[in-house]
């Protein structure tokens, strides 16, 4: 009940807001944080749980993309562990290019815990591997743009090679960035 300004005699009816129920004729109160009111706002209820069904398609989906991925990434890992020794693999960083293979692998994992059903370990997980994997991955992208960069502008200036461009170096770089994370 919400009583009309300057006529001590009436009253309206009106709903309450929000996340709030009825706790009497004329109070509304706010519902607990892990709660809702009810649809006629009498009472509060627990909040329903909405997560993802395995077998649905919007599952189904980012799965097979994420076992797409999988493969893809391991294929390149096996590709670059069997040519371990080539000028190739040398010359793309292979240390770098380990750690961005297992940032990737990881980003692709994190689909499965994703559609899992929400508690509180499968959620402590989502948030500290999806926050690790993107770390792993940029700080990893970083580290070798940064030392391709200083390499060709040392090379404006002397014949001499910069600092910090040998890849025990550039792993120390790359896992102080990603310990900050």
């Amino acid at each position: 009940k919400k009583m009309v300004k300057g006529v001590p005699c009436c009253w309206h009816c009106e709903l309450c807001d929000g996340y709030q129920f009825q706790a009497d004729e004329s109070n509304c109160e706010m519902c607990p944080f892990d709660m809702r009111p009810t649809p006629n706002r009498t009472a509060c209820r627990p909040t329903p749980i909405i997560k993802l069904e395995w077998h649905s398609p919007w599952a189904m989906i980012p799965l097979f993309l994420a076992i797409l991925g999988i493969l893809a990434t391991l294929s390149v890992i096996i590709t670059f562990i069997r040519f371990n020794d080539t000028p190739i693999v040398r010359a793309a960083g292979r240390e770098l290019s380990y750690v961005l293979l297992t940032g990737i692998f990881l980003i692709y994992l994190i689909t499965f815990l994703m559609i899992a059903e929400p508690g509180t370990v499968v959620c402590a997980f989502r948030r500290l591997l999806l926050g690790l994997g993107m770390c792993i991955t940029y700080s990893a992208m970083l580290t070798k743009t940064n030392r391709i960069y200083r390499i060709f502008e040392q090379g404006k200036k002397s014949v001499t090679p910069p600092k910090f461009i040998s890849p025990t170096s550039q792993l120390m770089i790359t896992f102080i960035l990603i310990s900050v994370q």
